[in-house]
């Protein structure tokens, strides 16, 4: 998107300085240019919006090819929104594409790599394809940006048990069951401790 404006900038200021005659007419026509190009891109952008929302809808209600499709047309219109890769790559998931999933992952992380559910999922998604150090790494990652979160601790503490790693597997189970309480998440924190029981 920068490039473009650069060169619509390059564009512009070539036919000005290279006109032989510049003319007020000129320049009001480059602003109002200018306006409509910015008014499409804040259209683009919340069309985007509205198919990224019909997408969570439709993954939602279980229709997980149709929240793909309407992610697609969020990315046509505005290519540079990590939330609608994030969101694909979890429906491209739940389809069994785990290889598609850790793309889309790739590129919400490079658009913003500050979202801690993001390497949660990509974290998952890589211990589905057997990846157990990457998926570590990623849980890791994940709960660097935020400590309170359970189910970084609750999947980090399923790829270690399968590691081996008995007793790092319970701790972070452990933590993950006290998050998962203390946030009056009843059945996440039933679950928890069922998989404790199960070690």
């Amino acid at each position: 998107m920068k490039k473009w404006k650069l060169t619509i900038v390059i564009l512009i200021l070539g036919t000005i300085l290279y006109s032989p005659k510049v003319r007020a007419k000129n320049l009001a026509t480059i602003s109002e240019f200018k306006i409509k190009s910015s008014l499409l891109a804040q259209s683009d952008l919340k069309d985007a919006i509205i198919y990224f929302h019909r997408g969570i809808n439709k993954h939602t209600s279980g229709d997980i090819k149709g929240a793909i499709e309407e992610y697609n047309e969020a990315l046509r219109l505005h290519p540079n929104f990590p939330e609608v890769y994030y969101k694909r790559g979890i429906s491209r998931h739940k389809l069994g594409d785990f290889k598609g999933a850790i793309t889309d992952y790739n590129q919400a992380i490079s658009l913003n790599s500050n979202y801690p559910g993001i390497y949660n999922h990509r974290g998952f998604t890589r211990r589905d394809l057997g990846d157990l150090k990457g998926a570590i790494a990623d849980f890791n990652k994940a709960l660097s940006l935020n400590p309170n979160f359970p189910e970084a601790y609750q999947n980090r503490g399923i790829t270690r048990n399968i590691l081996g790693d008995k007793q790092g597997a319970i701790t972070d189970l452990k933590t993950a069951a006290n998050l998962f309480q203390q946030q009056k998440r009843i059945t996440n924190y039933q679950d928890v401790i069922d998989l404790i029981q199960k070690i």
